[in-house]
C-alpha cells in the first residue's frame, strides 16, 4: 500500500500544478486590453496545457 501511494502522489501533484499554472496564464491572458493580443494568450496557454 506505501508503494502504490508513493507513485500515486507526484502524479496528483503534478496534475495540480498544471492546474494551477493554467490557471495563473489564463489569469494573465484576461488582464491585457487587446483583444487579438487576449485570444492569441489564450490559444497559447490552451496549446501549451493541452497535454496535462
Amino acid at each position: 500500500m506505501k508503494k502504490i501511494l508513493l507513485l500515486v502522489i507526484p502524479l496528483i501533484l503534478s496534475a495540480c500544478s498544471a492546474d494551477i499554472g493554467r490557471s495563473w496564464a489564463e489569469n494573465d491572458c484576461s488582464k491585457m486590453r487587446n483583444n487579438a493580443d487576449r485570444e492569441q494568450c489564450y490559444k497559447d496557454v490552451d496549446s501549451t496545457f493541452r497535454d496535462y
